[in-house]
């Protein structure tokens, strides 16, 4: 019963996380209009591993052969997380946003190939349908437009990253505890933040964006990079970043809310699909999980 439970909880986690990926894009921008973008990784993430020290030096004290053991696995995670972000914010100076969101998004396709190719996944004709309708809802939701750059080719390594970052995700969770890998990822991407961003932004710009930064180290880092691992622990790859579509559409919808943006036909057409792809994905899984209890 148990068992059964975590399997239908793994992929409600996960919808969880992607609704508050998207609550962060709005208050990115905000943060990112009085500092710049480098500035916003150091401090963001300096912000999630100060709140996490009390846990850190507990655990220390507790059990250190524990903490030690997930060192290496939390490095890994916070080597390509930090690849993921830099190379996606490099490379967006150099080419539309539409573009990059649009790139981006192709770690989706990235991890179910490489889940299935290395047999950890079995082809599933659905699964396949949802993973192309994502792919066209997210070309869509992006503008439906794509004219080629330089940093299309940056953007592109950084969808590498996010997808190496998922696939390791999927491998540590089922050895680690979540909250010893989640604040190892966050530290190296803290401590690889500020060598390459180093942060001095002004008293008051800095006064002004604390509190959506709070939000953003303790939320959309610290409880989202839990929430995923425990999502992950009982979710193949392949169906979690088919669950991570959501993520636009949550952005899109968060965006509305607090930006006042409006999505355009084409990019509703796009919302549209991904919600339709989500939605085979999830009645799929839970289609499997009920095959699995007779």
């Amino acid at each position: 019963m148990l068992k059964s439970c975590a399997k239908i909880l793994g992929p409600l986690l996960l919808v969880i996380v992607s609704i508050l990926w998207g609550t962060s894009f709005p208050l990115i921008k905000i943060v990112v209009s009085r500092i710049n973008a480098g500035e916003y990784v150091a401090i963001r993430f300096t912000l999630s591993v100060i709140l996490l020290l009390p846990y850190f030096v507990h655990s220390l004290l507790k059990n250190r052969s524990k903490m030690r053991e997930a060192a290496g696995p939390g490095a890994v995670l916070g080597l390509l997380y930090f690849g993921g972000i830099f190379l996606q914010g490099l490379g967006t100076g150099y080419t539309s946003a539409s573009n990059s969101g649009f790139i981006t998004s192709l770690y989706i396709p990235i991890v179910y190939a490489v889940d299935v190719l290395r047999r950890r996944f079995n082809y599933n004709h659905k699964f396949t349908l949802a993973l192309i309708l994502s792919v066209i809802g997210m070309y869509l939701i992006s503008g439906g437009t794509y004219e080629s750059r330089i940093g299309d080719l940056m953007v592109l390594a950084g969808a590498f990253f996010w997808a190496l970052q998922v696939l390791a995700v999927d491998s540590f969770s089922k050895k680690y505890f979540s909250l010893d890998l989640v604040f190892y990822q966050y530290a190296v991407t803290a401590i690889a933040g500020l060598v390459f961003f180093p942060a001095s932004p002004g008293f008051e710009s800095l006064i002004e964006v604390i509190p959506p930064l709070l939000y953003l180290a303790a939320v959309c880092s610290i409880l989202v990079g839990v929430l995923q691992v425990l999502g992950q622990k009982h979710t193949s790859a392949s169906q979690a970043v088919l669950i991570y579509a959501l993520e636009p559409v949550s952005a899109a919808l968060f965006s509305f809310l607090i930006l006042g943006e409006r999505l355009g036909a084409t990019e509703s057409a796009g919302a549209i699909l991904i919600m339709v792809s989500v939605i085979i994905s999830l009645l799929e899984m839970a289609r499997m999980r009920k095959e699995d209890l007779l």
